[in-house]
């Protein structure tokens, strides 16, 4: 009896300590379990995690239209435009200038803003966008061409003010201030004019064709229609031809002044571009009679006359020195007459826009 019961005693020894170290490797297990090492991932399955959804596909970008990168360049390079006219022409002390004194003025942050850009500042500058549209899409859009031109125009003057400010050391001080005032003078002149095409052109829709893409072209157009589409091309360009003529090149190279045929040859460029558009256009025109179609072959035949008498002076002012030049252009006449045979046509249209 004793026996059994000492054997009964180390039996429940012997469970004790099974129990005891059961628990303790339990135990150990938990610990390993709550703190996996930071470098292993957790297994969802294990923990109670809901697996990751898979990551949606990105939203692929919205594809540029040919309306909106013109709207891009036209923005960047109106916004400088502004901004050089608000800088620094506008508040420009011609007084201190006329004094020598161009001390109120960083000519190189002007530069910066008004013509060049900065690779520094990652700014392409208004001179090189502007020269981008003029190569690339000239004759795309009446709107268009027309602030292309005008923004050179501001361009090529700001480059006159600019080299007269440069030069206040000249002996002539009266010239070249009086250059700088015109020329500063001109550019706000036409600002207002850039402005309103700038902001025309920021609310094309997206989706605006050019004129010269194909389905543009073969597009059947009334009478009516086509005739306001050749006044809004054409009309800016003839009703200024003469004035173009006289400020870029017959009044343009006295003094220190010098004549600006970037901005002439555009005056010349942009309509001849068209005209090998809107000649084309003819045969799609609906509701003309044979009188009719002859006029609308007249009216473009005039504004390519008028463009052949402004390229004929083109010689006078890059191939003639200053001093073989006579005080008179012979030119100037035939521009004042073959404008003159334009003009008379768009007069029984409407009034040039």
């Amino acid at each position: 009896m004793h026996g059994w019961r000492k054997m009964v005693e180390n039996q429940a020894v012997i469970l004790a300590v099974f129990l005891l170290l059961s628990g303790c490797s339990k135990r150990e297990a938990s610990k390993t379990e709550n703190f996996l090492p930071v470098n292993e991932p957790l297994n969802s399955a294990d923990v109670g995690l809901v697996p990751p959804l898979p990551e949606a596909p990105p939203t692929p970008e919205p594809v540029a239209t040919w309306a909106t990168r013109i709207k891009t360049q036209v923005k960047l390079a109106h916004a400088d435009l502004q901004e050089c006219r608000n800088t620094y022409l506008i508040p420009f002390q011609f007084p201190k200038m006329r004094k020598r004194n161009v001390d109120f003025v960083n000519i190189g942050e002007m530069e910066t803003l008004c013509r060049n850009g900065s690779p520094e500042l990652k700014t392409r500058g208004p001179l090189k966008i502007i020269h981008s549209l003029l190569k690339d899409h000239t004759g795309q859009n009446a709107a268009l061409d027309k602030f292309i031109a005008q923004s050179l125009d501001q361009l090529e003057n700001f480059y006159i003010f600019s080299f007269m400010v440069a030069k206040v050391g000249a002996p002539d001080i009266e010239v070249v201030v009086g250059n700088a005032t015109d020329a500063r003078n001109h550019i706000l002149e036409i600002g207002g004019q850039i402005d309103k095409l700038a902001a025309d052109i920021e609310q094309w829709p997206d989706g605006l064709l050019a004129d010269d893409d194909p389905q543009m072209i073969g597009k059947d157009v009334e009478l009516p229609a086509f005739k306001q589409q050749l006044l809004a091309t054409y009309g800016f360009f003839m009703a200024d031809m003469l004035s173009a003529y006289d400020r870029f090149a017959n009044k343009s190279w006295q003094g220190y002044n010098m004549p600006k045929m970037d901005a002439l040859k555009t005056w010349v460029n942009m309509p001849n571009k068209r005209l090998q558009q809107d000649r084309a256009r003819l045969s799609h025109v609906t509701g003309a009679d044979a009188k009719q179609m002859a006029e609308l072959t007249a009216y473009l035949d005039a504004v390519a006359n008028v463009t052949k008498a402004v390229a004929a002076g083109f010689d006078r002012y890059e191939k003639t020195g200053k001093e073989e030049r006579s005080e008179k252009d012979p030119n100037r006449k035939n521009v004042e007459t073959a404008q003159k045979a334009a003009l008379k046509i768009q007069a029984t249209w409407a009034p040039a826009p």
